[in-house]
């Protein structure tokens, strides 16, 4: 099973990621400026990569868990 989330990065901005949820080391929130709004970040995979995504902290976290409980 894998979750979809919505490229936030400039060059891939509104592009389909789908993920493994079992690969998901953290998920969490970051300014890009002090002050900033902020960007949902995703971290995983064998390499340790970061994806920015425009769906919440909130949203991906219910993803997550939805799937962990179907998986």
């Amino acid at each position: 099973m894998f979750i979809e989330l919505t490229n936030a990065a400039e060059m891939h901005k509104g592009n389909k990621i789908s993920i493994n949820p079992a690969w998901i080391a953290a998920v969490y929130d970051f300014a890009k400026q002090e002050g900033g709004s902020l960007t949902t970040i995703v971290y995983g995979g064998p390499q340790g990569t970061t994806w920015e995504v425009e769906e919440s902290y909130k949203e991906v976290t219910r993803l997550i868990n939805s799937n962990a409980i179907r998986g």
